[in-house]
């Protein structure tokens, strides 16, 4: 049985667009867009570990929201990717980005025509159904 691999994304919406982040070519999935986000330590829920990278990649406040219904989740060569995506807000600016080549705000249009990375794709969709 692969790993499973628990992350959490930020479906984060503002004037009815969302932040796309880049991922930083020579780390794993590089040149993909993603939700920000990462990791979920051992003992640490969804929504504590978003406030946290948040915190980390963009030394950003946050205020964490509504949890999507779904886990999304994708097989990869490394193990399998277990996504959860919340809604949250920036309470502050965004200073820094640690993990990413490239931030967007996108309309539902523009996020169509993304290079999404794979887990993240019916994420997306679901989003998109809902609308931003």
């Amino acid at each position: 049985m692969k790993k499973e691999i628990s992350v959490v994304g930020a479906a984060i919406i503002k004037d009815h667009k969302l932040l796309a982040a880049k991922r930083s070519v020579g780390r794993s999935l590089g040149g993909y867009w993603e939700f920000p986000g990462g990791k979920i330590e051992k003992d640490e829920t969804a929504e504590a570990a978003l406030k946290r990278e948040i915190f980390e990649e963009f030394g950003a406040k946050s205020t964490i929201l509504k949890k999507l219904d779904q886990i999304f989740s994708k097989e990869y060569d490394f193990g399998t990717v277990m996504l959860e995506v919340i809604y949250a807000e920036l309470d502050s600016e965004i200073i820094k980005t640690i993990e990413h080549d490239e931030l967007k705000w996108v309309s539902e249009t523009e996020a169509q025509q993304l290079n999404w990375a794979p887990t993240d794709i019916p994420a997306i969709a679901e989003l998109i159904s809902k609308g931003f």
